[in-house]
């Protein structure tokens, strides 16, 4: 008697938890890196009211456009929902993006 067949294993639902925490912090270390960037370049120019936010939004696409193409259009592999790519870490960056951007803005237009 012949011992049965393998049967075949399915690994595209398997994900390394480790990995995915650690792209996960890279993501948003990269994000919070642009924001304040770019936020220092908005307040440096002038930039104000829509037009300061739309630049934010701006940037952060920018990024995510980026990191999705690094990733060959196939983020599930890298991250555990494939839309963490484009919205991890956002809020926490907007919140230093206006830090940085109201800075650089009182240090060069208002003193």
């Amino acid at each position: 008697m012949e011992p049965p067949a393998e049967a075949e294993v399915d690994f595209s639902e398997v994900f390394s938890f480790d990995r995915i925490g650690y792209n996960t912090r890279n993501l948003n270390y990269c994000r919070v890196f642009v924001a304040i960037v770019s936020g220092c370049a908005a307040g440096i120019m002038g930039l104000t009211g829509i037009i300061g936010f739309l630049t934010f939004f701006l940037t952060t696409f920018v990024l995510s456009v980026m990191m999705y193409v690094k990733m060959s259009m196939q983020p599930r592999p890298f991250f555990k929902k494939p839309d963490e790519v484009w919205t991890e870490g956002v809020m926490q960056a907007l919140m230093s993006y206006i830090l940085f951007w109201t800075l650089f803005y009182d240090i060069v237009h208002i003193y």
